[in-house]
């Protein structure tokens, strides 16, 4: 496994246990590949490669669906992982840990990326509307001149989506 071979200074090495079967192994299988395709992920989203990012969305999408299913088998039948303090508990405990690290840290360079993106809009938007005014004077009878047909603004949603 990728995650076992790659020696991390002051870190300890995950260790696999001898019997991992059936879903465990799947699961443990499952959770290694996503930790690594959401790190490559990562990795191009820092260096604003957007790109090369979204070409990983239909394999994480695939990843993801069977890591779900495999979770629901197991919750379901929780006694194919063995003892509550087995060694494939803490195997896979180990490299959820790992997986949830990795998560944490696409999770603040995705909502980054959000806010930027969001402000951009927002400025831009902000900016149409100063050029966009219309000129609002007074007429004949002293009252205000309404432009007859409003320009087209942008859309701005000022709300967390």
């Amino acid at each position: 496994m990728p995650l076992d071979s790659i020696p991390v200074p002051g870190e300890k090495k995950i260790i696999k246990p001898e019997i991992l079967t059936g879903p465990g192994a799947k699961l443990a299988d499952l959770t290694i590949a996503l930790t690594e395709l959401i790190h490559e992920e990562t990795k191009f989203l820092k260096a604003r490669l957007t790109k090369d990012a979204q070409r990983l969305h239909g394999r994480k999408n695939r990843l993801m669906a069977e890591y779900r299913e495999v979770l629901n088998t197991l919750r379901v039948n929780e006694r194919l992982l063995g003892p509550k303090d087995s060694a494939v508990r803490r195997y896979i405990r180990e490299i959820t840990d790992k997986f949830r690290d990795i998560l944490r840290d696409h999770a603040r360079v995705v909502l980054r990326l959000k806010s930027v993106a969001e402000g951009i809009i927002k400025s831009v938007g902000e900016e149409v509307i100063k050029k966009d005014r219309p000129v609002v004077g007074y007429g004949r009878n002293a009252a205000f001149n309404m432009p007859y047909q409003a320009r087209p603004t942008s859309l701005q949603l000022n709300q967390i989506i």
